[in-house]
This record gives C-alpha cells, structure tokens and sequence, in this order.
C-alpha cells in the first residue's frame, strides 16, 4: 500500500549509500526509537499481532510488532534474510549479514550464521543481544510473515 511504499522510500533515502552492517544498525535504531513499547496485554488486554501499517498507526507497539517491521524493513531495502528468535516471554531477530563479527551474538540455523538484532533492546546495535538472554539458546526460530 501507500503507507509501505512512502515509509521504503523515505528510509531508502538514508540507507541506500550505506554498507551493509550499518544500514542494518540505522533501520534497528528507527525501529527501537520511532515506537513506543507497551504490551498488547497493556494497549488492548489481549495479545493482538500487528500488520505493518498497525504498527505505525497505533501509538505503541510490543517485541513481536517491532520484530515484524525490522524483518520487513530490512529484506525490502537490504535485501538480507531474517529470522525470529523466541525466547519465553521475548521475541528478536537475527539477521543474516555478509560479513558478521566474530564477537557478535548470534545462532546458527540452516547452515548460516544469523547474528541478534534486538528491535527492543533500545540502543543495541547489531550482534548485542539483552543481557537477559545473553548466551541462552532461543526456544523456537521462526519464519517472520509480514502479514502481507
């Protein structure tokens, strides 16, 4: 729609002069500072997951919304793989980038290295996961859908 093509357009603007890893850490900013975060239990009293457009129409959002955006975000303009990590109680992603830093938090899965980047974790940068879940082995990964 309208709304997806005006917001890819104006973060295309930004990132289309930048290498890999750093347009990878301007989308996880704009995606951590551009929403404010509240549970759906909190905004609705239930569990609602969010389409991109209600993500940017509703004034918060939790870590399965943003993770969606971040995933959508980053395959439309950089054209990386992303995958959902789930932990009890959290969701991230994980980002596949051509050249990931050895001391960058990450998993494996299907035979590539996918590294974090928590759109949560306010102020991380790509490779730092939550402290909380440092270095612990997510329950479940999954494929991201964008509610298309």
């Amino acid at each position: 729609g309208v709304v997806r093509q005006s917001l890819l357009a104006e973060l295309r603007s930004y990132t289309a002069q930048m290498k890999q890893q750093e347009a990878v850490d301007f989308l996880l900013a704009f995606v951590q500072r551009a929403f404010d975060y509240k549970t759906d239990k909190e905004q609705f009293g239930r569990e609602k997951y969010f389409f991109i457009e209600e993500s940017l129409y509703f004034p918060y959002n939790d870590c399965e919304d943003r993770s969606v955006l971040f995933a959508w975000l980053v395959r439309e303009l950089l054209g990386l793989k992303v995958i959902g990590l789930l932990y009890p109680g959290h969701m991230t992603t994980a980002v596949a980038l051509a050249q990931p830093g050895s001391k960058m938090a990450g998993v494996e899965h299907e035979g590539q290295r996918f590294v974090i980047a928590d759109p949560t974790y306010i102020g991380a940068t790509v490779g730092m996961a939550m402290p909380a879940y440092a270095g612990i082995k997510p329950s479940r990964i999954v494929t991201i859908r964008n509610g298309n």
